[in-house]
């Protein structure tokens, strides 16, 4: 199944799908979709080795965060 999207170009994004177009024989429309496959489809995207680390400090963590930390008690400021 396909379905029909219209869409909105500048001048500058139609002119170089225009060129593309021409130097590769293919159509717009399919120019397009290739471009959709290899941003938007993740299984296809190549990963980037590595690792993320995160970390998180907060000022005044909430009731239950501290109600859970032995020795500890919530005091009213």
């Amino acid at each position: 199944m396909s379905r029909k999207t219209q869409i909105t170009l500048t001048d500058r994004q139609h002119a170089y799908l225009l060129g593309e177009s021409r130097r590769t024989g293919l159509s717009l429309a399919e120019l397009i979709r290739r471009s959709i496959d290899k941003v938007y489809r993740p299984a296809l995207r190549p990963a980037v080795p590595g690792y993320e680390i995160s970390l998180g400090l907060w000022r005044r963590p909430d009731a239950a965060v501290v109600g859970r930390r032995p020795g500890r008690r919530l005091t009213e400021d």
